[in-house]
């Protein structure tokens, strides 16, 4: 080709796309700088709020900011309907690669619909008094791969609609394990553990008296699962969090029962913003009750009063003007060395200071102000052993917390896939956010937990022995090679 023609090509396809642009930008019923208005509001928004901003515009976390704000914008500029560019904004978010990040639908403007009048679930029978309760089926009980389908399996749990699902399955190298299904980190998600105990339930004085004796039962029988397998010898335990999609901060305290060595929990962090001050009011204001009002002794008093002093001080920084985020439109910077992430220290994922110090603490209310896992002593160290968690890309949110906190205190090893990296996602529930010219909701994390490496855990739990789970190979197949890759784990080691 002679260089005159290239250059005839060139400007061919130069004026082709200067007429697509030009007949985009004529589209009528779409008004392109309001679209490109709501994408400097939501560009603010996350510069003001997203506490993960700092973590994704960093070099480590692999992602693009500046290209994805180039592109969105481009989108934008080419979109031929209100369609196309709401959708460019929705792709916009979904390259932070954080799955509590989102724009939720348009809040409609019709007439809110009343309530019905409550229902007393303890006038109610099992099954409907549950649901009442707010206990809710939604199907994730079996195992994520069907462990339960292979040779050797035995089940633990009886019954058609048991508590937990668990067993015991022999490997063909002689090892034996012992499998514990956790589909949610939430007592409220496991139905039949409120139908067995429904007798004793109706009988609370109050529905949050009845569901605090539900979270009680359900660590419980996470314990007696756990001392059952310690008394059959197995070789070692596999806890299944495949597609679990999280819940409360029992992703933290939870791994407790499985190592007698005091558990470190992960540093928290919310934003430095008024999407972040309510958790560090709310927790200032549980400890200064205690310090006022529950007359701590000479070993809680100076916990107490140094914690509180850190949230005061941290709720003073949500004050403080914040610090230059512009730059993360422009170019990825180091993450260890950033001089301003826009976040303000929050305790940790434990609480405020879950520490072997607040052993010591006599008064229960107190220490457990300090450290959320006081509460399940009873049944810490419920197994000591070998233990595996097996995740896959729909393992989110506190069920990375879980495999996060075993794998950092080096209790678990994590086998499967990477989780999804939804990481810490609220802490408080965010402020209404609403992008002024589409009317879309804005939902921005406002909280961090970090790994032992100084890592988000937005960034995903990698395993320590891979699987590949391809979509094509069969279910009972990957549950083989799970198995397979746990013994020879175990005979490594």
């Amino acid at each position: 080709m002679s260089a005159g023609h290239a250059l005839n090509t060139g400007a061919l396809v130069a004026l082709a796309l200067s007429m697509a642009f030009a007949s985009h930008a004529a589209t009528p019923g779409i008004d392109r700088e309001a679209w490109r208005g709501d994408l400097a509001v939501l560009k603010q928004t996350l510069q003001d709020d997203y506490a993960h901003l700092a973590w994704v515009a960093s070099t480590q976390s692999g992602v693009d900011l500046p290209a994805l704000d180039r592109d969105a914008q481009q989108a934008i500029a080419m979109a031929g309907s209100d369609d196309q560019a709401e959708q460019a904004l929705r792709t916009f978010l979904a390259g932070f690669h954080d799955g509590h990040l989102k724009l939720l639908d348009r809040q409609t403007a019709a007439a809110p619909v009343p309530a019905p009048a409550a229902v007393d679930p303890r006038t109610l029978d099992a099954s409907t008094g549950c649901a009442a309760l707010g206990v809710l089926d939604e199907g994730r009980h079996d195992y994520s791969v069907p462990l339960q389908a292979l040779p050797g399996y035995h089940a633990t749990a009886g019954g058609a609609d048991p508590a937990l699902r668990s067993g015991v399955i022999a490997l063909a190298d002689g090892h034996r394990l012992g499998l514990l299904r956790l589909h949610e980190f939430d007592a409220l998600r496991y139905p039949g553990l409120c139908h067995r105990l429904w007798g004793q339930l109706r009988h609370a004085d109050a529905v949050n008296d009845m569901r605090a004796t539900l979270n009680d039962a359900w660590v419980a029988e996470i314990a007696a699962t756990l001392r059952r397998f310690q008394q059959q010898g197995v070789d070692a335990v596999l806890v299944d969090v495949g597609t679990n999609p999280g819940g409360d901060d029992s992703g933290d305290t939870l791994a407790r029962l499985f190592s007698a060595a005091p558990v470190q929990s992960a540093s928290l962090w919310v934003s430095q913003s008024a999407a972040g001050r309510d958790y560090l009011q709310e927790q200032y204001e549980r400890i200064d009750d205690a310090l006022r009002h529950h007359h701590p002794d000479a070993t809680a008093r100076p916990l107490l009063v140094q914690q509180r002093d850190r949230f005061a001080a941290s709720l003073r920084a949500t004050q403080a003007p914040a610090c230059d985020m512009t730059w993360v439109w422009q170019a990825p910077r180091d993450w260890p060395t950033l001089p301003c992430r826009q976040l303000v220290a929050a305790g940790s994922s434990g609480g405020p200071l879950p520490t072997p110090a607040v052993d010591a603490i006599d008064d229960f209310l107190i220490a457990h102000r300090l450290d959320w896992a006081q509460d399940l002593r009873r049944h810490w160290a419920a197994w000591q052993g070998p233990v595996y968690v097996l995740s896959d890309a729909k393992t989110a949110s506190s069920a990375e917390m879980f495999a996060a906190r075993l794998q950092d205190n080096r209790i678990a090893r994590v086998v499967g896939t990477t989780t999804g990296g939804y990481g810490c996602g609220f802490m408080s529930p965010p402020p209404p956010r609403v992008l002024p010219h589409s009317q879309l909701r804005m939902r921005i994390p406002n909280c961090v937990r970090l790994r032992a490496d100084g890592s988000d855990e937005v960034a995903g739990i990698s395993p320590d022995l891979p699987i590949d789970m391809t979509a094509n190979a069969p279910a009972r197949a990957r549950a083989q090679q799970v198995l397979e890759a746990v013994g020879a784990d175990l005979d490594r080691h």
